[in-house]
């Protein structure tokens, strides 16, 4: 995992508290990627991170999850030099009206987006892709939360790459003493009991 985690908790990407999550969920802690991009090396570390465990050569495609998974996606696709396209959140009420745009029109895809906590965006994004034609064949998120993300997504017949888990990281923050014993153990309980649920 190198420093990455202790990189992300630094620059205040990870956060420790209470917090109300998209999906409605309460949450000890709260990963938001979106000023990743602030930090051109660290971007760059995680994509050579990614790029080494994962082949994404072998997609026609890279698709980006609005809003946070299209800079993530435009990072990944020109480090790899194919194209990319985007999943709107909502239908465009104007001009073509597309809910994605670029060309997925019969090309392989991965589907990308940062952290993935139940899977309903990656799911939303796979049937709007089968919707233009494309045929999305994997899903790839920086962080997968473990709160049911991974079986919702491996149901759908997609490949899920994960560059890390949150137990992973906090793992990681954990033995290099960023997080206290009592928040770790409150982050560890809140994950497993996600464990029967999925």
């Amino acid at each position: 995992m190198s420093n990455i985690a202790i990189e992300l908790l630094k620059k205040g990407m990870i956060k420790i508290g209470k917090f109300k999550l998209s999906s409605g969920l309460e949450s000890p802690f709260y990963i938001d990627l979106r000023i990743l991009y602030s930090y051109p090396d660290l971007t760059e570390a995680i994509i050579n991170e990614i790029l080494q465990r994962y082949d994404i050569l072998r997609y026609d495609c890279i698709v980006g999850i609005a809003t946070a998974g299209i800079a993530f996606a435009s990072f990944l696709a020109c480090k790899v030099r194919k194209p990319m396209s985007y999943v709107r959140i909502e239908r465009k009420e104007h001009g073509t009206k597309v809910l994605v745009e670029g060309v997925v029109y019969n090309k392989t895809c991965i589907i990308v987006d940062d952290v993935a906590t139940t899977g309903s965006s990656i799911e939303y994004a796979y049937r709007s892709i089968k919707e233009e034609g494309g045929h999305p064949l994997a899903a790839l998120v920086i962080v997968d939360r473990e709160q049911g993300a991974r079986q919702r997504i491996e149901k759908l017949g997609l490949k899920f790459y994960r560059l890390y888990t949150a137990q992973e990281i906090f793992n990681e923050l954990y033995k290099n003493g960023l997080i206290d014993s009592e928040s770790f153990k409150n982050i560890m309980q809140y994950l497993k009991s996600f464990y029967n649920q999925v």
